[in-house]
């Protein structure tokens, strides 16, 4: 899980979630000794199965990044995400919080970041296949929020660099019965909730950095509409009156708004 761990070192962001992308994956082994139960590999199979036949869903995330200070502070910041995407290439997220706000806009030609917060945006031509397109981000080293968790929960990565695993039983999440399983890597634990019944969608994900000051976490609650209907100017951006256009240069500083 490559794009997991590197985001790990990085402070993780709030929700872009789960893109659903047709892209292909490359395998890789599994880590020597892995110990995932099959109850647990069960679940995740069934909602990367259920993930992939979605056409169209929008998703509203709640959750809190923790920051550690140099001083050994930690900090606990509040974000939001709404996300909308009609596959196969029509995207639209909006992330707000206490550190930033963005606005992302993929009409399947052009990829644009629009900053509130400066009014600041930056536009760039894009590959016309969603997954392509964000697995270009990331190698760029843009910080697109648990979108590389999601993703591999769509292509069944997930479990990749995964050392153990196993389901820790039946919970609610807001009220929706799920299966709560727990992972761990060489540097990081992570626990996710999947809905149980017709609709195995994951509804929380906790992700604890290991061995850092703190052990800061990630915690994210979603909630699903997988019949949504878009207006006709949902992947479609307008600047703002006086907005700054800027160069696509260094995705990494626009997308996680770094400086």
């Amino acid at each position: 899980m490559e794009h997991l761990a590197r985001k790990l070192r990085r402070t993780l962001g709030l929700p872009l979630l789960l893109l659903g992308l047709s892209m292909p994956v490359l395998a890789q082994d599994a880590p020597p000794g892995q110990q995932i139960s099959p109850e647990a590999k069960a679940v995740l199979d069934r909602m990367t199965t259920y993930m992939k036949n979605l056409q169209a869903f929008s998703i509203q995330a709640h959750g809190t990044r923790d920051e550690v200070l140099d001083h050994g502070y930690k900090l606990q910041h509040n974000e939001t995400a709404t996300l909308q995407v009609q596959r196969p290439n029509l995207m639209r997220a909006e992330v707000r919080g206490d550190l930033r706000n963005r606005l992302f806009v993929y009409d399947g030609k052009t990829i644009t970041i629009h900053s509130p917060d400066d009014n600041r945006y930056a536009t760039a031509p894009a590959t016309q296949k969603l997954g392509e397109l964000i697995g270009d981000l990331l190698d760029a080293g843009a910080e697109l929020p648990l979108i590389d968790v999601l993703y591999q929960a769509n292509a069944g990565t997930l479990t990749e660099q995964v050392l153990t695993g196993q389901v820790v039983g039946a919970v609610e999440v807001e009220g929706v019965p799920c299966d709560h399983l727990v992972f761990r890597q060489a540097d990081a634990d992570w626990q996710l909730w999947v809905e149980q019944g017709e609709r195995p969608l994951p509804r929380k994900i906790v992700i604890t950095t290991r061995h850092e000051v703190g052990d800061p976490q990630f915690t994210s609650v979603l909630t699903w509409n997988t019949q949504p209907r878009f207006a006709k100017d949902t992947f479609s951006f307008v600047p703002p009156k006086d907005a700054q256009h800027i160069p696509f240069v260094q995705p990494e500083t626009y997308v996680a708004g770094d400086q």
